[in-house]
């Protein structure tokens, strides 16, 4: 692998090489990663989560490696989904090591909570769906029990920067301000990805009606397609990190009412 003339190959050899490359390297990296935190950080989520992203690497690797031997274009459509799950798993990482992380401020409001939280997790189903379908369209446009996915992807999004509009307006007033960065990040990507994929539809089909014929495989058509999938990608990995807030935020105490408590209420009034 490393012997291959790599920065004298020709275009397609330079980018699958330079991707199985990169894979070499991305996994070293996780190697590193496990290790460190497993011998120099205490806390039981950083080292779970620290070896789920090297496990998903190795999986990750290997249905790349199942795609090239195969040639299966689903296994495209799987290894490229997958990658979304880990770099989803990367940023969690990253969150939950920040060095505001521990000293995050939690919500009041047990219901408020809970409001925010079913519409963080209604963000991320939106943009599960329309991130698979968006695979559906990159590697099985061609098979005929997918041509739905060409009408329904395009209009999808508009309910994806609805429901990122909502998680917005749901989080205005909260004292969160890692929901809030969540909100915001989630707004500016869902705009840019929308502009994105107008674009992505403009140099994949063209204007026929106009006269703008596209042209396959350009380099134009390959970039633009290959940043709607990547901006998708950090849409998809925002929502996620935002499900998390949800659920690291919760009030610490909810308030709750019980017999004693109200015991306690009663017998300090009547003292």
């Amino acid at each position: 692998m490393f012997a291959y003339p790599w920065l004298s190959s020709a275009r397609d050899e330079f980018v699958e090489h330079g991707h199985r490359l990169a894979g070499v390297v991305i996994g070293l990296l996780s190697i590193t990663l496990v290790l460190t935190a497993w011998f120099f950080d205490p806390r039981r989520p950083v080292r779970v989560i620290a070896g789920m992203i090297f496990g998903a690497v190795v999986c990750q690797g290997m249905l790349g490696g199942a795609r090239v031997l195969l040639d299966q274009q689903t296994l495209a459509l799987l290894h490229g989904d997958f990658a979304a799950l880990v770099f989803s798993l990367m940023a969690i990482l990253i969150l939950i090591t920040s060095p505001g992380w521990d000293a995050r401020s939690h919500m009041t409001s047990l219901v408020e909570s809970n409001r925010i939280s079913l519409v963080a997790n209604l963000v991320f189903g939106c943009l599960l769906g329309q991130y698979v379908m968006g695979g559906f369209l990159r590697h099985l446009r061609e098979r005929s029990e997918f041509a739905w996915a060409w009408m329904v992807h395009p209009w999808f999004a508009i309910a994806v920067v609805l429901v990122t509009m909502l998680f917005a307006f749901a989080v205005r007033g909260s004292s969160s301000t890692h929901l809030i960065r969540c909100a915001y990040a989630l707004i500016g990507l869902a705009i840019v990805q929308s502009t994105i994929g107008l674009a992505t539809w403009y140099v994949k089909y063209g204007l026929p009606s106009w006269g703008v014929v596209a042209q396959q495989d350009s380099l134009g058509q390959i970039i633009v397609c290959s940043l709607h999938k990547v901006v998708g990608m950090l849409t998809l990995m925002t929502s996620v990190v935002a499900v998390v807030c949800c659920w690291a935020t919760k009030p610490l105490q909810p308030n709750r009412i019980t017999p004693d408590s109200v015991g306690q209420k009663m017998a300090g009034v009547l003292s």
